[in-house]
């Protein structure tokens, strides 16, 4: 399966304007810029503009830019391999000197024996043959990065035409977007910050060089210089940069002296800047004297529950208030944590709402694919206790960091959906709302389900969806097992809870290009802090609304504004949460481990109605 990647740290990249321009291009209007061609073999018209949302699909995300134009082999998996971005012509006969700057977002990824190529290539003699000026390494980090080539060879020639080529290999693989293209002739004195060479994600604690790369983009020889860092306008760390020749086009890669130190997770804002260029206080362009970035701290961690090894990624933002809300993100079936991190975006709504999230991650099944555990026919030897790792995993993060025990939620893609309602069933007293997207769940598990607290239900569904049946499929044709529709199980909560239909509406269609529209039943009871609620994508298939699919709606944003919304819990069909009544449920160690009274450490109490408690014992 292929990787999700989407950008988490943001590279504010400035390209100079002080120079003698002949082309600069950004991409912002609605046709393909005056002069501009493609030339393509490909049945969706090779390149493409628009947003990020646009031009990415599935398997392939590209982080946002504003308007790009991009080419998508991915969602077109068809011939590729003749894929021009053509530029207008241009005079270079009376230039010695000539450069080509763009934003770049490129992977340079391979899928079941095919590579993708990306290159820039020239022709002479107005487009009939092409050479090969440079071939553009991929990064596969999720983020844009900056370009920067000289154009000097070709300099002389009176009617030069250039090209962005991407070749798909014949093969099924991802693509490669570009922005803010310019050429331009090289002129005064211009030093650039062109990239940064500092990790997005970081597990904490972490020690990071704060490194990169400076481009010359004037005319005149850099021989030295100031660079300091900063993070978020606090204190600055300054070095000196002498005895340095960076020639007119040439580039300097550096590193700064003192290391930038992050102890905790969350988001850390970074920003790096030249200064004394040539002993002078200002350059020639001031705009490319600064490069910033943000970077997710994030905790890598490891518990062992049920005598298995179980990883996660945790994200605490600065933003987090005391005794904050936990919301789990749960990836697909052959899924990963870090894939769904990535696409649902669930980081940057924990520091817009300050609530924590953590992405556990499945373990493999005995056909080596990550997965939880909900009973699907063929993981029948399966034997796996994901709701029991996730009532473990609760109990820890709730003891480590400060987190509201009242306030824990679930949402998952596919298997990860279907999880979220096992943990409504199985889990009530653990979760307070869960919203599945593209999930379903199991018959036997609704046969058996009888939660000891009412669970808040969003789910979010495509009619087309082509993996998990919009009508269910309750006689088990396809071989996950027998599981109903989106009707008959909203029916089944609506009737367990006592709810009545409260309202339907629509979404605006802001999307026209995505084939679908979304409308929405909400059901609850006037006295009740219980609610279900059906998202429909009309025309949807088994996609994660907003990273894919149905353009209308977030989904990550829907669920965490389902959440939220909700009133303060109340007693539920059972009195578990009464305090009184509150039974022990398990005794675990500071890794998740679950260990009887009397042994000498530090353990986590965790109760029916959600608590938590850290004791010492055998200690005096």
């Amino acid at each position: 399966m292929k990787n999700n990647l989407i950008l988490l740290a943001i590279l504010s990249i400035s390209f100079c304007n002080a120079q003698n321009i002949l082309i600069s291009e950004n991409f912002e209007g609605n046709n393909l810029p005056a002069g501009w061609t493609i030339s393509t073999n490909a049945s969706d018209g090779g390149w493409n503009m628009g947003t990020n949302q646009n031009i990415e699909s599935q398997w392939w995300s590209v982080a946002p830019h504003g308007s790009i134009i991009g080419t998508n082999d991915d969602d077109c998996d068809c011939d590729k391999s003749m894929d021009y971005l053509i530029m207008p012509p241009l005079d270079l006969s009376t230039y010695s000197a000539v450069a080509l700057q763009f934003a770049n977002y490129y992977d340079g990824g391979n899928f079941e024996g095919a590579t993708e190529v990306a290159t820039l290539e020239y022709s002479l003699n107005n487009g009939n043959s092409w050479s090969v000026l440079y071939e553009v390494e991929g990064t596969d980090d999720g983020a844009w990065d900056s370009q920067s080539f000289d154009l000097s060879s070709l300099s002389g020639n009176a009617n030069v035409l250039l090209g962005f080529h991407y070749n798909d290999d014949g093969g099924w693989v991802f693509g490669w977007a570009i922005d803010d293209v310019l050429v331009f002739a090289p002129e005064g004195l211009d030093l650039a910050l062109t990239s940064l060479s500092v990790p997005q994600n970081v597990n904490v604690p972490a020690v990071l060089p704060v490194e990169g790369v400076l481009s010359n983009i004037g005319a005149e020889t850099i021989t030295s210089f100031d660079l300091s860092w900063d993070i978020g306008g606090a204190m600055s760390y300054s070095t000196s940069i002498t005895n340095v020749s960076i020639p007119s086009l040439g580039t300097y890669n550096f590193s700064h002296p003192i290391n930038l130190e992050i102890f905790n997770s969350g988001q850390t804002a970074l920003q790096v800047t030249i200064s004394n260029v040539n002993g002078l206080p200002n350059d020639d362009e001031s705009s490319n004297d600064v490069l910033s970035m943000n970077i997710q701290a994030l905790e890598y961690g490891t518990i062992i529950d049920g005598g298995i090894e179980r990883d996660y990624i945790y994200y605490h933002p600065s933003s987090a208030a005391p005794n904050c809300p936990l919301v789990y993100v749960c990836h697909g079936y052959t899924g990963t944590a870090q894939g769904i991190m990535n696409y649902s975006e669930f980081n940057q709504l924990a520091d817009e709402f300050g609530f924590a999230v953590c992405y556990p991650q499945g373990i493999e099944d005995g056909g080596g694919n990550t997965f939880f555990n909900v009973g699907y026919d063929f993981q029948n030897n399966e034997t796996v206790d994901d709701v029991a790792y996730l009532e473990n995993l609760t109990a820890y993060l709730q003891a480590v960091y400060s987190l509201d025990p009242t306030k824990v939620f679930c949402t998952g893609m596919s298997n990860g959906g279907d999880l979220c309602y096992m943990l409504a069933c199985q889990a009530s007293e653990t979760f307070r709302a869960v919203a599945p997207i593209s999930g379903m769940i199991m018959q036997d598990i609704m046969d058996d389900c009888n939660p000891s607290s009412e669970v808040s239900i969003l789910e979010i569904h495509g009619t087309n969806d082509n993996v998990t049946y919009y009508n269910g499929d309750p006689n088990n044709n396809d071989g996950w097992g027998a599981y109903p529709g989106m009707d008959g199980t909203m029916a089944f909560f609506n009737n367990l809870f006592g709810l009545e239909l409260q309202s339907t509406d629509n979404f605006p269609n802001t999307s026209n290009n995505d084939g679908s529209t979304v409308a929405s039943e909400k059901y609850g009871l006037n006295g009740s802090c219980t609610e279900v609620w059906l998202y429909t994508v009309n025309g949807g298939g088994h996609d994660w609304p907003g990273a894919y699919g149905n353009m209308d709606i977030e989904a990550s944003r829907e669920a965490w504004l389902f959440f939220q919304q909700l009133c303060e819990p109340v007693v539920g069909i059972s009195s578990l949460t009464n305090s009184e009544n509150r039974k022990l449920v398990r005794i675990i160690d500071m890794m998740g481990r679950e260990v009887k009274e009397g042994t000498h450490q530090v353990v986590l109490y965790q109760y029916s109605d959600g608590s938590v408690e850290k004791k010492i014992l055998g200690f005096h």
